[in-house]
């Protein structure tokens, strides 16, 4: 059962007919390998670096020096483009997660309508809701990822500056907000009710989504060693190995939010019993 249940969260492909999926997850592997192939990007840093290291090597504060030096930044136009569309990359990733978990969610209950007819189902939708959860419409899904989207482009500088300060609290807090944008991509709440909304189902599951992510990470530490090695033979295949094996892993982390959020909202752990989903 164990095996399952992990095998469950990497088994990204296994959503609805499973070929929208895997068109989602090539487009997105081709997008984020083509942008260390980019003709016009540049990712030698050497002369950032050692500009880097001769202002900090600054004893003296030398006030013209200083200026000199922060008027001559040696970031070429290469580099500009280069860390542009590695940025996009990210986008790219962010956006793909998103669209996987809000697809999961709806083909979950569609899947999950079709089959209503047997008196599990029955019980669980009357036990639990009193009716069954309805999947989203495609074109409010839509509408909400790239709501996220945008909402994630305007403060996701500000808070790479200020993570730092509460690194702690965000790791405790985690499995509180994993699920939040897919309690809002799943139709189900607001934007500002869904962290509320999220939180209330994740107290019983805390150690569990835990659990399930800390395992995630550990095979992202592992290949984050193994992969760079293919460098050392060919290094585009490294760029494209690791496209694909960063794509993976960001899906199976949209797999598991989505997986937690429906487990929640149908087994919200009342007493002792409770299903081995995630």
């Amino acid at each position: 059962m164990l095996f399952a249940a992990i095998k469950n969260l990497f088994d990204i492909d296994n959503v609805g007919n499973r070929w929208g999926v895997r068109f989602l997850y090539m487009f997105t592997v081709i997008l984020n390998a083509a942008i260390h192939f980019n003709p016009w990007a540049d990712t030698d840093f050497t002369p950032l670096m050692s500009w880097t290291s001769e202002v900090y090597g600054l004893t003296e504060y030398d006030t013209e020096k200083y200026e000199a030096l922060l008027s001559a930044v040696p970031l070429s136009t290469g580099n500009i483009i280069y860390l542009a569309t590695l940025l996009l990359g990210y986008f790219i990733l962010l956006a793909s997660a998103l669209i996987y978990a809000g697809v999961f969610v709806r083909e979950y209950r569609k899947e999950r309508l079709s089959s209503d007819n047997t008196d599990e189902a029955k019980v669980i939708n009357y036990a639990v809701n009193h009716v069954p959860d309805q999947p989203i419409k495609p074109i409010k899904l839509v509408f909400r990822v790239l709501l996220l989207l945008l909402i994630a482009a305007l403060f996701s500088f500000p808070i790479l500056f200020t993570v730092s300060y509460f690194a702690l609290l965000l790791v405790i807090g985690l499995p509180f907000i994993f699920t939040a944008p897919v309690a809002y991509l799943s139709g189900d709440t607001g934007f500002f009710k869904s962290f509320p909304h999220a939180a209330k189902l994740s107290v019983r599951y805390y150690f569990i989504i835990l659990r399930s992510m800390s395992l995630i990470f550990i095979v992202a530490v592992i290949l984050s060693f193994a992969v760079p090695l293919l460098q050392y033979v060919s290094v585009t295949a490294y760029y494209i190995v690791h496209a694909a094996v960063t794509t993976w892993l960001w899906l199976s982390f949209a797999r598991l939010a989505g997986v937690s959020y429906c487990t929640m909202k149908e087994f919200p752990l009342k007493g002792n019993k409770r299903p081995y989903a995630i």
